[in-house]
């Protein structure tokens, strides 16, 4: 089953009327379809449902996508896709100041991580939320686009064992996990930091940024009397500390108040 690819550019020749139509229904369909997940969540996604939205019969999106499974693949590569370009854009604005401060980098990573979800939280629920039942997501598909948002922090975490801002000895994680040669393998392609402690310690570090933002986006903090802005900020704190970071260099820098997730 494959994922239906933008329309680019061949050389020197534009794409065709026909391509443009194509690709205009293609984005259209997936628009329709996280309104729909936006409104009733991931599982209630429907192919019927988004060709009522759209005003065509629900055979005339079989042109476009194989099946559910297929739109569920592409939504999940757009969205990983999409978390990965705010990170590093996070990450660019510390890196044009000063890309030594490796602390600043890797809090310009949680926060974009945050602001990402906060903004889009029916894509969060697609790639981090409960498993669609019957849904597997073909790995050849959505492991490039996820490893764009994974490499990032790879790359942050080995810039700052490089540099020093990190020392994986006093890590308070010392576990080295066991990955998949498939795995592996991509991670050494991409060039991509794969020091078994390293990426130990990103497990953890994932699990909270992952736990916090799930917490938060779907209303379980209510009940707590705090900012969310400074909860968060706590929560990545004891993170570094865990990571290895200096006590110092993981005070939280000053940021403007998020705007409140929705419910």
């Amino acid at each position: 089953m494959s994922t239906p690819r933008p329309v680019t550019e061949s050389g020197d020749h534009p794409p065709s009327r026909r391509e443009r139509f194509r690709q205009a229904t293609i984005d259209e369909i997936k628009r329709t379809a996280r309104a729909q997940m936006a409104d009733e969540g991931p599982a209630g996604l429907s192919l019927r449902a988004v060709a009522r939205a759209m005003n065509i019969t629900p055979s005339a999106l079989y042109r476009y996508f194989q099946g559910i499974d297929d739109l569920i693949t592409a939504l999940c590569v757009d969205a990983y896709n999409a978390l990965a370009d705010a990170v590093g854009t996070s990450v660019a604005t510390v890196d044009e100041r000063d890309p030594a401060d490796h602390a600043a980098r890797w809090w310009a990573f949680a926060r974009g991580m945050r602001e990402w979800a906060i903004a889009n939280p029916a894509d969060f629920a697609l790639i981090y939320g409960t498993p669609l039942p019957g849904y597997e997501a073909p790995s050849e598909e959505t492991r490039p686009a996820g490893l764009r948002f994974t490499g990032t922090a790879l790359r942050i975490l080995s810039d700052a064992v490089d540099a020093g801002a990190i020392d994986l000895d006093t890590a308070l994680i010392q576990h080295r996990p066991t990955i998949s040669d498939d795995l592996s393998a991509a991670l050494d392609a991409a060039g991509i930091f794969s020091d078994r402690r390293g990426i130990a310690i990103l497990l953890g570090a994932w699990t909270i940024l992952q736990g916090h933002l799930t917490l938060e986006l779907f209303g379980h903090f209510e009940w707590l009397h705090v900012e969310a802005d400074v909860l968060f900020d706590e929560h990545v704190r004891a993170m570094m500390l865990t990571m290895g970071f200096d006590r110092a260099a993981a005070a939280p820098p000053r940021q403007s108040p998020s705007a409140t997730p929705p419910r």
